[in-house]
């Protein structure tokens, strides 16, 4: 582990002990991936609303 992170880690020994360590990349992947997911489904959202009041606009128009 310490060969991967390069000089940062350098006089560190196993970055493994310490309590300040960088997630790993698999855990930061993953909530990146979350963060992803949540902000697509805001936009699904969003646009699905947007398409709602324009179909009623359009019905109510059409009624009137």
């Amino acid at each position: 582990m310490v060969q991967e992170l390069g000089s940062y880690a350098k006089g560190f020994g196993d970055p493994t002990t310490h309590t300040s360590t960088p997630k790993s990349m698999e855990e930061v992947v993953v909530e990146v991936m979350k963060a992803n997911k949540v902000v697509e489904l805001f936009q699904t959202m969003a646009i699905v609303n947007l398409n709602m009041g324009n179909l009623t606009l359009e019905v109510n128009t059409l009624m009137n």
